[in-house]
């Protein structure tokens, strides 16, 4: 659902994407047929305002953006977790889309009642529906039933492609997935040089779970942009 993707700018890793970098992956996405791919560089507010970090993020998507291109590129935002917490209020421009969802980076700490109250309240205060970004990352952290307690705070769970492929990690993730508790699947992380695999993950979803979770897993991301109600992601 989103990838580290604009040339000069920073992905979840702390890395900043090359030219050269960037050019591939739009190769792996025109080969993969894929539909919409929403950038979403990693914003470090230390670095640059959100007015210079979101006019720099539109010319560089107009500048990657083709006539004939077979995809649609969807501007967004990585944030940490802190910085949403601290500028409630100020996150709507950075929505995917003109949704009101926002992907949010969950701090590497042991999940604590304090922290889901701080994720119930961000999405009071906010009026925005948080989706966190590559879970999976915390799979080392968090129990399944602490990402079980995680959802019912109101917060969407997005898996990457790593979460599928790693054997160590797949079984969580299908669990997460036939349970309607994961609702997206991301390109994630990965070395700047390693394929996308992301039809591949795709494929291993689609043979693990019934034919009507496979189909509403692959129709979340558009859901999300049609600016869909939190709820309707959780409905059979």
């Amino acid at each position: 659902m989103h990838a580290g993707l604009l040339p000069g700018m920073f992905d979840t890793d702390g890395r900043i994407l090359t030219a050269d970098a960037s050019a591939a992956r739009l190769a792996e996405y025109r080969e993969s047929n894929m539909k919409m791919v929403v950038a979403a560089p990693y914003y470090y507010s230390e670095v640059c305002t959100p007015q210079t970090f979101l006019e720099t993020r539109n010319d560089k998507i107009k500048a990657i953006t083709e006539p004939e291109q077979s995809f649609r590129i969807v501007g967004g935002a990585v944030l940490p977790f802190d910085y949403c917490t601290a500028h409630p209020r100020e996150l709507k421009q950075f929505s995917i889309g003109e949704s009101d969802f926002i992907l949010v980076d969950l701090p590497r700490e042991p999940l604590t009642d304090t922290l889901c109250e701080e994720l119930s309240r961000l999405r009071i205060v906010s009026g925005l529906c948080p989706v966190a970004a590559d879970i999976d990352r915390c799979f080392e952290m968090y129990s399944p039933e602490e990402l079980i307690m995680l959802c019912k705070t109101g917060i969407l769970l997005q898996i990457s492609v790593g979460g599928i492929l790693r054997q160590d990690y797949r079984k969580l993730s299908l669990y997460l997935y036939a349970n309607q508790y994961a609702h997206f699947l991301a390109t994630g992380s990965r070395e700047l040089a390693e394929p996308l695999r992301f039809v591949e993950a795709m494929r291993i979803i689609q043979r693990s779970l019934p034919a009507q979770l496979y189909r509403r897993i692959k129709n979340n991301a558009g859901m999300l942009l049609s600016n869909a109600e939190p709820s309707a992601f959780l409905e059979s």
